[in-house]
């Protein structure tokens, strides 16, 4: 008996050192595919600046090509405002008139978006202030809840640093295609907008 006794607990120490617990999986990687945007997309934003507030909206007015370029427009207030298919910001545009624009086109957001993923940008930026060259280094952060007037999302935190004192934060929702917070500093001055109201076009 007492030999049958020893012999039951070696076994089930055999099975315990051959099969030992396992971890529990790892959480998949997180991984944003390029939105597609359609004439109508609405986003409203609420904005701080200083003492200063105000509520900005940006509405997708169509799709445009240019020199064999597709470019989305989008309107914010009386200025269009020219992105590249991938959401890479190349101009502003009024009445006919380039305001302001980037070559090459700034890239906000690189395809599929995921955390730790790493991207530089330099360019030249040209308004009626004169030409000034951008040394840009963007950084997907990683998945955060954020809290804006539209709602709660989950969003992927990308970060801009520059070589001057200008930088950027921002958390792009793959529920809204587009940004629902953004935190940015030109020179001393900082700023602040929050997603209040997003108005998808028909789908």
């Amino acid at each position: 008996m007492v030999l049958r006794l020893a012999g039951i607990v070696l076994a089930l120490t055999a099975c315990s050192a051959a099969a030992p617990p396992t971890a529990p999986p790892a959480p998949a990687a997180v991984s944003l595919p390029a939105p597609e945007w359609r004439p109508r997309d609405t986003w409203v934003y609420d904005w701080t600046s200083g003492d200063r507030i105000g509520t900005k909206t940006l509405e997708v007015l169509e799709t445009r090509t240019v020199n064999n370029v597709p470019y989305h427009v989008v309107r914010l207030d009386d200025v269009d405002h020219y992105y590249t298919t991938a959401l890479h910001w190349a101009a502003a545009i009024r009445e006919g008139r380039v305001e302001a624009r980037m070559v090459p086109a700034q890239p906000w957001f690189m395809w599929p978006l995921t955390a730790s993923q790493r991207w530089e940008h330099r360019g030249t930026f040209e308004d009626r202030n004169g030409t000034s060259r951008f040394n840009d280094r963007f950084t997907a952060v990683g998945m955060e809840t954020v809290d804006v007037p539209a709602g709660r999302f989950q969003a992927m935190k990308v970060a801009r640093q520059s070589d001057g004192r200008d930088s950027d934060e921002y958390w792009y929702a793959a529920d809204v295609r587009w940004y629902v917070r953004w935190v940015g500093r030109r020179g001393d001055v900082t700023f602040e907008e929050r997603l209040k109201e997003y108005r998808p076009a028909p789908r």
